[in-house]
C-alpha cells in the first residue's frame, strides 16, 4: 500500500501540475489579442503607426545639410541684397529717380529699434522704414515701384497714396522697408 500511496501522490502532483497549465493556456488565450485575428490586428494597427512616423520624420532627413545649405543663403543674401550704411541707400534711392525719371519731394528715414526682439526680426539686420513721395507722368511712376521691387536691396512697400493729379503728372507717397546690416 505503501507504493499505491506515493504512486497516487505523483499521480495527484501531476495532475495538479497539469490542472495549473490549462488554467494558465486558458486565461492565455481568452487575454484580449492572443488570438489569430488579434494578432493580425495589432500588427495592422504597428504598421499604420510605422507608415505615419515614417511620414512625419521624412522632412527631417538630411536636416544637416538643409539647415547648411539655409544658413549659406542667408550669408548670401545679407552679402548681396542688405547695404551695411544709410548713404547705400539714400545713393541707390538717387539712383533709382535719375534711372526711371521721377522726382522725390524728400525721402525721410526711420530707424526702428525694438525693445523687444520679435521672431520674425533677422539678427544682427535692423529695419528702416522710409517715407517718400515721387512725382511724375504714370509710366514713369509705375516704373520706379516696378524697379524698387525688382531692385538688388530688400524694398517692402508697405503704402501707396495717391496724392495729387495735375495735368498727366501723378505724385504718390510710398511708404516701404528696408534692411541695413548692423554693426
Amino acid at each position: 500500500m505503501n507504493n499505491l500511496a506515493k504512486t497516487r501522490q505523483k499521480f495527484t502532483l501531476i495532475l495538479t501540475v497539469l490542472g495549473a497549465v490549462n488554467l494558465l493556456l486558458i486565461i492565455y488565450l481568452l487575454l484580449p489579442g492572443s488570438s489569430a485575428s488579434g494578432k493580425a490586428a495589432q500588427e495592422q494597427s504597428l504598421q499604420t503607426q510605422v507608415k505615419n512616423l515614417n511620414r512625419e520624420v521624412t522632412p527631417l532627413r538630411d536636416i544637416d545639410k538643409q539647415l547648411a545649405k539655409t544658413r549659406g543663403d542667408v550669408q548670401l543674401l545679407y552679402a548681396q541684397k542688405v547695404p551695411s550704411q544709410f548713404s547705400q541707400i539714400s545713393q541707390h534711392l538717387e539712383k533709382l529717380t535719375q534711372e526711371t525719371g521721377v522726382t522725390t519731394l524728400g525721402i525721410h528715414y526711420n530707424e526702428e529699434k525694438a525693445t523687444q526682439p520679435d521672431k520674425h526680426d533677422l539678427p544682427d539686420v535692423q529695419r528702416i522704414s522710409i517715407d517718400t513721395t515721387v512725382s511724375g507722368d504714370y509710366a514713369k511712376v509705375a516704373h520706379f515701384i516696378n524697379a524698387m521691387e525688382q531692385d538688388k536691396f530688400v524694398f517692402i512697400i508697405d503704402q501707396i497714396s495717391l496724392n495729387s493729379q495735375e495735368s498727366g503728372v501723378i505724385s504718390l507717397q510710398i511708404k516701404f522697408q528696408t534692411f541695413l546690416k548692423e554693426s
